[in-house]
């Protein structure tokens, strides 16, 4: 720094500064990025929850859906311009899937004299499902209730159209299904899915302990028939809870006989409780095959599909992207049929802005309404009024 005099009243004193640190040893943003809804496209305002590793940064977020965080380089790095680093910012905020942001930082030349930090840019966040829940009435005097009429997905739109949108423009197919329990891992755009029906084994087996959310091994009552990359159904006779996922060990100190501990390749979703029956599953041949149109995140309870779905409610597929290991979801049709009091019930719906109904029933014309997705509820209430010709 230059020398230069300062003078203060009659005093006149000599400043030399000392030289300013070097840019990696100053306090900086080592990873950053930018948070917006997937399906507005704006930043997200809710406050984030974030964590980081290495754990020696400091997360940070700002206005603007702005996050990440900071760090001294030199001290956290030293060996960055030869060896990359594993950077890992985990972000939580209402009303949205949580959602991991890794990514390797360097080899940077130049380091430490040379410094960017590792920028993910905009990160659309995914939101939590609802459920669609609606009746069915006919348009007269006094509500009557109709039974019997089909509501369907007739189209919908992945983001919020323009102000002057006309519809059906911008319309997209309704090639969307519900997944149960969601997704386990992200999965690409492109990942191959395809109905696998589940051929279960007769030997069945308990937990022997219950089973915490987002827990990878469990205990059974025996090892018989269980192996590394065999499918394991938990829960089997519950089906609100039921789960399949592909075994990655089984713990051979034992007798097969005996208990053993067993590691599956993804994490459950459920709680399952001691003494649920558990048994091996056999994939059978995948039919039905596409893929999916748009990438997934854990906790998606969603695929957009490239075509149009072919799957029967209830039925198995498997998702398999050549990146994770390969998951199995049951899969449900957005199509339901209204009880006697004209009350009908959707799944889980998500990753959409609007959606068109088709609503049939004989001696009533055709309803088409188009509703907007409220995603501030677990459950959005719907009404359709129909018309006699």
């Amino acid at each position: 720094m230059t020398v230069r005099e300062e003078t203060v009243g009659d005093t006149t004193y000599t400043y030399n500064p000392d030289p300013p640190p070097p840019v990696v040893d100053r306090w900086r943003a080592v990873v950053r990025a930018r948070l917006i809804d997937e399906i507005t496209r704006e930043e997200v305002l809710e406050s984030v929850a974030l964590a980081c590793q290495p754990n020696e940064m400091v997360p940070r977020a700002a206005t603007g859906g702005l996050v990440g965080a900071i760090g001294r380089p030199a001290k956290l790095f030293p060996s960055l311009g030869t060896a990359a680093v594993e950077i890992r910012l985990d972000v939580a905020t209402h009303g949205y899937l949580p959602m991991t942001l890794a990514g390797s930082l360097g080899p940077i030349a130049g380091f430490p004299n040379v410094f960017a930090p590792l920028d993910f840019g905009d990160v659309p966040l995914h939101r939590t499902a609802t459920a669609i829940v609606g009746r069915i009435v006919r348009n007269a005097t006094f509500t009557q209730p109709i039974a019997g009429a089909v509501v369907r997905l007739m189209g919908i739109w992945s983001t919020l159209p323009p102000p002057n949108w006309t519809a059906p423009a911008l319309q997209e197919p309704p090639n969307i299904v519900s997944l149960t329990p969601g997704l386990y891992a992200r999965r690409n755009n492109g990942a191959a899915i395809a109905r696998r029906d589940l051929a279960l084994s007769a030997q069945a087996k308990q937990l022997v302990k219950p089973m915490a959310v987002n827990h990878t091994s469990l205990v059974v009552s025996d090892r018989i028939g269980l192996a590394a990359g065999t499918v394991l159904v938990i829960d089997r006779d519950d089906p609100m809870r039921l789960e399949a996922i592909q075994i990655a060990g089984v713990d051979t100190t034992s007798t097969p006989d005996q208990p053993a501990v067993v590691t599956l390749e993804h994490a459950s979703k459920y709680l399952h409780l001691d003494g649920v029956a558990c048994t091996s599953a056999t994939p059978q041949v995948p039919t039905t095959p596409t893929t999916l149109s748009r990438a997934g995140i854990a906790g998606d309870s969603v695929a957009v599909l490239a075509a149009a779905p072919g799957f029967a409610d209830g039925s198995f597929v498997q998702i398999d992207d050549g990146v994770a290991v390969r998951e199995f979801q049951r899969v449900s049709r957005f199509t339901a049929t209204s009880d006697a009091n004209g009350f009908f019930r959707w799944p889980p719906i998500a990753r959409i802005a609007l959606a068109r109904l088709q609503v049939q029933h004989a001696g009533f014309t055709d309803a088409t309404p188009i509703i907007t997705i409220d995603y501030r509820a677990a459950m959005q209430r719907v009404s359709v009024f129909m018309e006699t010709p």
